[in-house]
């Protein structure tokens, strides 16, 4: 299982890592509201999320051991921000087949035109088709290698 592990690329390492993690994050919550408050109001919550961040690692882990993910690589095209903080909504990626727009979930650091941007994606993951190339709503980890 860990040569398994090993063999994966390092954000998909990390992805998992991460949601292993909270898993064993709130096991610990959830042992430390069983020993101080009996009430199930306080635990099952933590108890919820155990399991939710459990299976979603191991599903993970299990999908990208098998080889069910797609790695799209391109170069940054543009960079889309919010109106008032300047973060990076989106973002797009010029790859040898179309232009591939990428909206961001999470708070990423600047990103500049001319990275060069690799997305793991799932193989089920819906790619819509839109004027200027294709659009990506959703993605499992994002790895950024900035050439500037």
């Amino acid at each position: 299982m860990l040569k398994e592990f090993k063999r994966l690329p390092e954000p998909l390492q990390k992805q998992t890592l991460i949601r292993l993690g909270c898993s064993g994050l709130f096991l610990i919550l959830l042992i430390v509201f069983l020993k101080s408050a009996r009430d199930i109001y306080l635990w099952l919550p933590c108890a919820g999320a155990t399991v939710l961040f459990l299976a979603a690692g191991i599903l993970l882990f299990c999908r990208a051991a098998q080889g069910d993910y797609i790695v799209i690589s391109g170069e940054c095209a543009e960079v889309g921000a919010t109106p008032v903080k300047r973060r990076a909504k989106y973002i797009v990626l010029h790859t040898d087949v179309c232009d591939v727009k990428v909206m961001l979930r999470n708070r990423l650091r600047k990103i500049n035109k001319g990275a060069v941007v690799r997305l793991y994606v799932l193989s089920s993951t819906p790619l819509y088709e839109e004027r200027n190339g294709c659009l990506l709503r959703s993605y499992i980890a994002i790895e950024c290698s900035q050439d500037n």
